[in-house]
């Protein structure tokens, strides 16, 4: 028996309570269990100025119904305390319970700051006009044991989330370049010289970025982090709390929604990806929900509540952020399926447009799809060639127009990594894809 086995078997009482505890007419029950440990630090002026480091633990049984949902939360996740607990044994409160702990949390510790100090070697090192380099980062480590009535699964998820910011300044200017190298497997390496290095280029190219022309252009979006725009504007719609809400796509599977040859899927199984996992927060086997075949919308993200509510099975996708939390639908990593089409050959068909690298946070009305988000990195695109760097701005349309403008997707993949946040609970997301055009979006500046 392999340990996650035999970790399993462990939970056998919680698993026996859970089944002694829940009412007829229930269709969905589970409790979750976490133990985490965290690191988080901020580097600024070439040192560690703030880090904290702790662990917590906590469990949550939880039961549906097609009428209410309710459950108990308890703080810590001894396998007998939760077992008598979701039982509704109020003395367990008085009771005790061993919690495990491990020590690669100081090598975390000791890891991190190396990997600090090595960005911002190389981001000062990349050009003298680097002024500063801020990196604040987050390490987590998180065993999750999913209880069921049909079973058990246990699961260790790692996450490594960098956000960086390199300030740099010639004369009176001043501009920052923004860089969010994430990764969730244990094993990937995250390479300080090479990080530090594009955060800086970033930065320094910045410097000379022209206003851009407020007008409607196209936007041809990159490759990677540029998918933010894709999962903020176009699949919120898309998870099953806002279908039940009114979204714009209730009612709409099997219609065309995209233009021809756009994919979109939600892949929970992807290596290294920042919302990946093997279990969602509810015990459903993680797997990959194709929401978009070819154009065609296929399928809604579903948790068990919202499942229910609209008769098929959970997708996969209900995640919370603690333990604390309920589970909602969420994304995990938001795939765009490449194309056929050479990155440069899109850049060359396109006459006059704005090139957006990264796109940060905004604005977004989920019954309608409008949206606004800022580019803080980009270059114009002038007679099929990029030119000059862009100061930062803005981009603004509508969720249902961007899918459907989706006039060239390429053959080039990467993967990048955003926080989302939905009703005051903040998750990592992983959003991957190729280089996109979207025919028309409506740039916001100051240039003529």
């Amino acid at each position: 028996m392999d340990n996650d086995a035999a970790d399993a078997a462990s939970y056998e009482a919680v698993r026996r309570a859970l089944a002694s505890s829940t009412p007829a007419g229930v269709h969905a029950a589970n409790v979750f269990l976490e133990r985490r440990s965290m690191v988080t630090a901020r580097y600024a002026d070439s040192r560690v100025v703030d880090m904290a480091v702790g662990r917590r633990s906590g469990s949550c049984a939880r039961w549906v119904a097609a009428d209410r949902s309710w459950y108990r939360a308890l703080d810590g996740a001894d396998p007998d305390v939760v077992a008598a607990h979701v039982r509704g044994d109020e003395t367990v409160l008085r009771r005790g319970g061993t919690e495990s702990t491990t020590d690669s949390l100081v090598e975390a510790v000791e890891g991190l700051d190396t990997l600090l100090a090595g960005i911002d070697h190389a981001a000062r090192d990349h050009d003298p006009r680097v002024q500063q380099v801020l990196v604040d980062a987050e390490w987590q480590e998180q065993y999750v044991v999913s209880v069921r009535l049909e079973g058990t699964g246990v699961e260790r998820r790692h996450l490594r989330y960098l956000t960086i910011r390199v300030v740099a300044r010639e004369g009176d200017r001043i501009v920052t370049g923004f860089y969010t190298p994430a990764s969730s497997d244990p094993a990937g390496l995250l390479d300080p010289i090479e990080i530090g290095e594009e955060a800086a280029r970033r930065a320094v190219t910045s410097l000379a970025g022209r206003p851009v022309p407020m007008r409607h252009m196209p936007v041809v979006v990159g490759p990677g982090r540029g998918m933010v725009l894709v999962h903020e504007a176009c699949c919120h719609p898309l998870e099953g709390d806002e279908i039940s809400r009114g979204s714009v796509y209730a009612g709409r599977l099997g219609d065309r929604i995209a233009a021809p040859g756009v994919s979109i899927v939600d892949d929970p199984l992807v290596l290294g990806g920042a919302g990946s996992y093997q279990w969602d927060d509810e015990g459903t086997t993680a797997s990959p929900t194709a929401m978009v075949q070819d154009g065609v919308l296929t399928s809604y993200l579903t948790d068990c509540a919202t499942a229910a509510q609209l008769g098929v099975r959970s997708s996969g996708n209900g995640r919370r952020e603690s333990f604390r939390d309920v589970p909602i639908p969420r994304m995990s990593n938001t795939c765009v399926r490449p194309g056929a089409q050479d990155p440069k050959d899109i850049i060359a068909s396109t006459k006059f447009g704005l090139y957006a690298q990264h796109v940060g946070g905004g604005e977004v009305v989920e019954s309608t799809g409008d949206f606004v988000f800022r580019v803080h990195s980009g270059f114009l695109i002038e007679d099929g060639k990029l030119t000059d760097p862009i100061q930062e701005t803005t981009v603004q349309g509508n969720g249902v127009d961007v899918l459907l403008g989706i006039d060239a997707v390429g053959n080039d993949v990467r993967l990048g990594a955003a926080k989302c946040g939905k009703f005051n609970q903040l998750v990592p997301v992983g959003v991957q894809g190729p280089t996109l055009r979207i025919g028309s979006l409506l740039v916001g500046g100051t240039g003529a």
